[in-house]
């Protein structure tokens, strides 16, 4: 990595992104830019109609292939990723010194830009009871968002796994 700093965490939901973020911002004195921030920008030029996964949630996009299994909640999460990757492109490109945190940010397309960093839970409760923390306006009383996060949380453990990122917990 040359002398910029480009510093990325992904995860899925309530695993702390936002708050490791923050405070690595404040020691590093570098700008944190919230990956919702760029979903909402782009939501206010791009229908639903035209792209529905930018409308969803990680969590929540497998409901577009069906039912709950990890094949369905896989497919759900890369298309949300798919449907924003040239957004964060974009918003990264001309950028120097930021960090930028997002649950679907796509590993692949960010090692060679910056520093990728994968936040998990391993501790099913603990990450239950942050996912939980956050989500005033969940509906989900089935619990199934949070068993997608599960889900796409041990995909995302792999795919770092294969691609050389380093995962915190």
């Amino acid at each position: 990595m040359n002398s910029d700093k480009k510093v990325f965490i992904y995860g899925v939901p309530g695993t702390g992104k936002t708050y490791l973020s923050k405070l690595l911002g404040k020691k590093l004195n570098l700008p944190v830019v919230e990956g919702d921030k760029i979903k909402s920008k782009l939501k206010q030029i791009v229908s639903k109609k035209q792209s529905p996964f930018l409308y969803l949630g990680t969590c929540q996009a497998y409901k577009e292939f069906g039912e709950l299994n990890r094949e369905n909640t896989i497919k759900g999460m890369l298309a949300v990723r798919s449907a924003l990757s040239d957004a964060v492109a974009d918003e990264i490109k001309d950028r120097d010194n930021f960090i930028l945190e997002g649950a679907f940010l796509d590993p692949n397309l960010l090692i060679k830009t910056g520093k990728v960093i994968l936040l998990v839970v391993l501790d099913e409760a603990r990450h239950k009871k942050q996912f939980l923390n956050h989500r005033d306006k969940l509906l989900d009383f089935t619990g199934n968002e949070f068993k997608a996060a599960r889900i796409i949380q041990d995909y995302f453990i792999d795919e770092a796994k294969k691609l050389g990122v380093e995962i915190k917990s």
